[in-house]
């Protein structure tokens, strides 16, 4: 059984060790981004720009005529106190 223990331990090493080798070896030898994007510059020059979008105060008195009523509610709760179980552990 020791014997077993020690040669997992030991396969688990090993494949841990030239696994991150090997990924640091691909991204070392992967093209560089200034590299890769040199040879296509048409590429880039025709990417679109979008227009910034408009100040938060703009939306608050903006063209929607929609109500501001908020996202999330509040709703009471109609039990009371005494009602609900209630855990205590005794602690200090």
């Amino acid at each position: 059984m020791k014997l077993l223990k020690f040669g997992l331990r030991f396969w688990i090493t090993v494949t841990s060790i030239f696994s991150f080798l090997a990924g640091w070896i691909m991204l070392a030898h992967a093209p560089k981004p200034s590299a890769a994007g040199s040879s296509s510059s048409a590429v880039s020059a025709s990417v679109p720009t979008l227009e910034p979008l408009r100040p938060l105060s703009d939306f608050a008195t903006g063209d929607n005529n929609v109500q501001n009523q908020p996202t999330f509610g509040f709703q009471p709760r109609n039990q009371s106190r005494q009602s609900r179980p209630f855990f205590s552990t005794g602690g200090s």
